[in-house]
Protein backbone atom coordinates (compact mmCIF):
# COMPACT_ATOMS: atom_id res chain seq x y z
CA UNK A 1 0.00 0.00 0.00
CA UNK A 2 1.54 3.50 -1.11
CA UNK A 3 -1.03 6.13 -1.71
CA UNK A 4 -0.74 8.07 0.69
CA UNK A 5 2.90 8.02 1.04
CA UNK A 6 4.97 10.53 -0.01
CA UNK A 7 7.14 7.77 -1.80
CA UNK A 8 8.46 7.02 -5.59
CA UNK A 9 9.03 3.64 -6.25
CA UNK A 10 12.89 2.68 -7.52
CA UNK A 11 11.15 1.10 -10.39
CA UNK A 12 9.69 4.36 -11.78
CA UNK A 13 10.94 5.24 -14.70
CA UNK A 14 10.42 8.63 -15.83
CA UNK A 15 12.02 8.18 -19.16
CA UNK A 16 9.23 6.35 -20.75
CA UNK A 17 6.62 8.59 -18.92
CA UNK A 18 5.12 11.03 -21.28
CA UNK A 19 3.15 12.65 -17.95
CA UNK A 20 1.69 12.46 -14.86
CA UNK A 21 -0.49 14.13 -12.41
CA UNK A 22 -0.97 14.65 -9.04
CA UNK A 23 -4.52 13.79 -7.35
CA UNK A 24 -5.38 13.98 -3.92
CA UNK A 25 -5.75 11.29 -1.21
CA UNK A 26 -9.20 12.60 -0.72
CA UNK A 27 -10.38 12.78 -3.83
CA UNK A 28 -9.34 9.39 -4.71
CA UNK A 29 -10.96 8.03 -1.50
CA UNK A 30 -14.20 9.95 -2.86
CA UNK A 31 -13.46 8.11 -6.42
CA UNK A 32 -13.36 4.76 -5.10
CA UNK A 33 -16.30 4.79 -3.28
CA UNK A 34 -17.99 6.51 -6.38
CA UNK A 35 -16.84 3.53 -8.52
CA UNK A 36 -18.47 0.93 -6.44
CA UNK A 37 -21.71 2.67 -5.79
CA UNK A 38 -22.29 3.87 -9.03
CA UNK A 39 -20.40 0.89 -11.34
CA UNK A 40 -20.58 -1.86 -8.73
CA UNK A 41 -16.81 -2.37 -9.13
CA UNK A 42 -15.20 -3.32 -5.74
CA UNK A 43 -12.15 -1.52 -6.78
CA UNK A 44 -8.97 -0.09 -4.15
CA UNK A 45 -7.45 3.00 -3.39
CA UNK A 46 -5.18 2.77 -5.69
CA UNK A 47 -8.41 2.50 -8.88
CA UNK A 48 -10.05 5.45 -7.37
CA UNK A 49 -6.64 7.30 -8.02
CA UNK A 50 -6.54 6.07 -11.61
CA UNK A 51 -9.95 6.95 -12.18
CA UNK A 52 -9.60 11.01 -10.57
CA UNK A 53 -6.22 11.26 -12.54
CA UNK A 54 -8.26 10.34 -15.81
CA UNK A 55 -11.20 13.01 -14.96
CA UNK A 56 -7.89 15.60 -14.01
CA UNK A 57 -6.75 14.93 -17.59
CA UNK A 58 -9.92 15.87 -18.84
CA UNK A 59 -10.74 18.90 -17.22
CA UNK A 60 -7.73 19.67 -18.73
CA UNK A 61 -8.60 18.81 -22.40
CA UNK A 62 -6.16 16.24 -22.67
CA UNK A 63 -8.59 13.98 -24.31
CA UNK A 64 -11.03 14.58 -27.38
CA UNK A 65 -13.35 12.89 -29.02
CA UNK A 66 -11.25 10.60 -30.96
CA UNK A 67 -9.00 9.39 -27.79
CA UNK A 68 -9.22 6.24 -26.55
CA UNK A 69 -8.60 5.73 -22.64
CA UNK A 70 -7.03 2.53 -20.70
CA UNK A 71 -7.37 2.27 -17.13
CA UNK A 72 -5.50 0.17 -15.45
CA UNK A 73 -7.30 -1.48 -11.64
CA UNK A 74 -3.87 -2.22 -10.22
CA UNK A 75 -5.94 -2.92 -6.43
CA UNK A 76 -9.26 -4.57 -5.29
CA UNK A 77 -11.43 -3.22 -2.28
CA UNK A 78 -11.17 -6.01 0.12
CA UNK A 79 -8.16 -4.05 1.44
CA UNK A 80 -9.90 -1.40 1.85
CA UNK A 81 -12.72 -2.71 4.24
CA UNK A 82 -11.40 -0.65 7.17
CA UNK A 83 -9.99 2.13 5.45
CA UNK A 84 -11.71 4.11 2.51
CA UNK A 85 -14.98 1.75 2.68
CA UNK A 86 -15.13 2.87 6.19
CA UNK A 87 -17.26 5.74 7.33
CA UNK A 88 -15.19 6.20 10.51
CA UNK A 89 -11.94 5.95 8.86
CA UNK A 90 -13.11 9.02 6.31
CA UNK A 91 -14.54 11.00 9.10
CA UNK A 92 -10.76 10.50 11.03
CA UNK A 93 -8.87 11.14 7.93
CA UNK A 94 -11.24 14.57 7.59
CA UNK A 95 -12.68 13.55 3.97
CA UNK A 96 -16.29 13.95 4.80
CA UNK A 97 -16.43 17.83 5.14
CA UNK A 98 -19.74 19.61 4.58
CA UNK A 99 -19.55 19.66 0.49
CA UNK A 100 -18.76 16.16 0.59
CA UNK A 101 -21.21 15.34 3.03
CA UNK A 102 -24.16 15.37 0.86
CA UNK A 103 -22.95 13.20 -1.87
CA UNK A 104 -22.47 10.48 0.45
CA UNK A 105 -24.09 7.58 0.13
CA UNK A 106 -24.33 5.07 3.32
CA UNK A 107 -22.38 2.05 2.45
CA UNK A 108 -24.44 -1.49 3.78
CA UNK A 109 -22.46 -4.37 4.34
CA UNK A 110 -24.32 -7.69 4.02
CA UNK A 111 -23.00 -10.69 5.43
Amino acid sequence: EGLGKNLIPTATDFDVIDKFIKVTDEESAHTTREIAVKEGLFVGYTSGAVVQAIRQFAEEGEFDSNSNVIAIFPDHGSRYMSKVFSDDWMNEQGFFDSINMEEVQKIEFIK
